[in-house]
């Protein structure tokens, strides 16, 4: 049994990671952006769709590009096996990657500070579980005033255990990958790519995913570059769930790629 520390939380607006990495001329290549229970992707129909999809299937594989500093890949993980348990074994342990060797350094560390509303929205979709997977550290003295309204809070090594963390180029990654019964968390980083490039990774996916493969994307991804109309062009389409997408269990789309 778990025993819960009585936190005092204050500033609901601040919490989310931010992190910038430029290039030479000091232009933004990308953004390490992220938070607790991302508010694009609503967890528990996210768990109950994959619980549905592979219920007869006896090992699925999970692999989350882009992870960041890995919040995103422990909030799945403590919707997932809280709502699951003992049923989520078959989904373990994720496979968390990321192009930026820093941001798998904190993943690592698993060190995280969080405001009440991540608090609220992430304990509820654990089922009032959140510190069986988060523990609670003194607040820290920081610099920056914002983080003063916050809370540390350290994954514990119990949800460590279900994650390994590897660094890794998604364009690559992808055309040597086997996505049967995989789920891919390809996340928030479309509009990062080059217009060739994320015609090259849907073009992979489409070639490379069937329809034992999920892929789940963001509202970044929709909103910036418009991936939820591209992806439709390579063949898959938007489950009841938003942002989670599959490909159709017919061969008709394959004569489509062809002509892409």
């Amino acid at each position: 049994m778990f025993a819960v520390s009585p936190v005092k939380f204050y500033n609901p607006s601040f919490g989310i990671f931010f992190n910038n990495i430029k290039d030479d001329e000091g232009n933004i290549k990308y953004r390490g952006d992220t938070r607790i229970c991302r508010d694009d992707l609503y967890f528990p129909d996210v768990v109950n769709f994959l619980d549905k999809k592979y219920k007869n299937v006896p090992k699925v594989n999970v692999i989350m590009h882009a992870c960041s500093n890995g919040e995103e890949v422990y909030s799945f993980l403590g919707v997932l096996v809280s709502r699951l348990g003992q049923k989520a074994s078959k989904f373990l342990p994720v496979s968390a990657r990321d192009f930026d060797a820093e941001h798998l350094k904190l993943a690592k560390k698993g060190i995280y500070q969080i405001t009440k509303s991540e608090y609220m929205l992430a304990n509820n979709f654990m089922n009032g579980n959140f510190y069986a997977y988060f523990d609670y550290l003194p607040q820290k003295i920081v610099k920056d005033p914002l983080l003063k309204y916050t809370n540390t809070v350290k994954v514990n090594d119990m949800l460590k255990t279900f994650v390994n963390f590897k660094q890794s180029d998604i364009l690559e990654d992808s055309k040597q990958t086997d996505f049967k019964n995989t789920i891919l968390f390809a996340r928030n980083f479309w509009p990062y790519l080059s217009n060739i490039e994320q015609h090259e990774l849907a073009r992979t996916l489409s070639k490379t995913m069937d329809n034992t493969s999920t892929l789940v994307i963001g509202d970044f991804d929709k909103e910036k570059a418009n991936v939820g109309a591209l992806l439709k062009i390579y063949g898959f389409a938007e489950t009841k769930v938003e942002n989670v997408f599959e490909k159709p269990k017919n061969d008709n789309y394959k004569q489509i790629i062809k002509n892409i």
